[in-house]
């Protein structure tokens, strides 16, 4: 083959591949282009839909800022043996005279809401009380270290805590009828619980076992009127009653009342500890720490 002929095919050759190049090259180029047209209409579709949620964000911020959250008054709450008179309280920004205010709730043991009436104290600020089941007793916060034989400097610390969490709580919400419109706030849960232990001031300490030595601190730093007056720690051996022994107090020039027991149960196991708190109203309680 001459080399002229060799050339030619050479060459054509190469004028083919440059077509097959050149084609694929603008395939590559409208397929780009078509993902960044596509790319151009996704991120108008999530501007166009931030612009609606922040639209229906602000149009529900705005609907719902016509009152506050509904609270509950503790300072004003009453609080019995066995029931508390809970106040709750909100304000409505906008209110117009005349018109009805209407505190809805339900408790966990119902399945229909139930109305009252709200009670005006101010200018757009309204109160409810409601008369609620509930236990008043003190909170429990012990902590217990225990020195084991043969551990040096360790402890196995465990803390003993009786504070209720509000598992059961009032659902809640507000109205407020004009003559042209009645608008609702949105339902709300209001833990009331919580209230079972503001008449005590809670029992709060620690007690360090180190094998037959039981330590006990108790600390009162309350300055209400019904505060701790006696303290007194019962040591069982399963269900015998080895001894009880009532806790020395101490007062501070701040005020802060302590009271401490040191106590060895010499050959006696000891499977566990009550303590009983009296309170300067007489009420008293009891509770299993150890």
């Amino acid at each position: 083959m001459s080399k002229t002929k060799l050339l030619s095919i050479t060459l054509a050759v190469i004028i083919i591949m440059n077509v097959v190049l050149i084609s694929k090259i603008g395939d590559l180029n409208n397929r780009v282009q078509n993902l960044s047209h596509n790319y151009n209409n996704l991120g108008s579709s999530i501007n166009s839909v931030t612009s609606n949620v922040n639209q229906s964000l602000d149009r529900f911020i705005r609907e719902q800022s016509w009152i506050t959250p509904v609270q509950i008054n503790h300072e004003k709450s009453k609080v019995d043996t066995e029931q508390v008179l809970a106040v709750f309280n909100w304000q409505i920004k906008d209110y117009l005279e005349e018109s009805e205010v209407v505190f809805h709730y339900r408790l966990s043991d119902t399945e229909e809401f139930t109305t009252v009436v709200a009670e005006s104290i101010n200018t757009g600020f309204f109160e409810v009380s409601l008369p609620l089941e509930i236990k008043a007793e003190p909170s429990w916060e012990v902590n217990i270290s225990r020195t084991e034989k043969g551990v040096s400097e360790q402890s196995i610390e465990q803390i003993a805590r009786e504070i209720k969490q509000a598992d059961k709580p009032i659902r809640c919400y507000v109205s407020m009828k004009t003559k042209d419109s009645i608008k609702s706030s949105e339902v709300s849960y209001i833990n009331y619980e919580y209230l079972a232990h503001i008449k005590y001031e809670p029992v709060r300490g620690h007690v360090h076992i180190d094998g037959n030595q039981y330590n006990i601190s108790l600390f009162d730093d309350s300055i209400t009127t019904n505060n701790m007056e006696s303290i007194t720690a019962e040591f069982y051996n399963g269900n015998n009653l080895i001894t009880h022994k009532q806790l020395e107090r101490q007062d501070d020039q701040n005020g802060i009342k302590s009271y401490h027991l040191s106590y060895s149960s010499d050959s006696e196991d000891v499977s566990h500890i009550v303590l009983e708190v009296e309170y300067s109203n007489g009420d008293t309680f009891q509770k299993e720490i150890y």
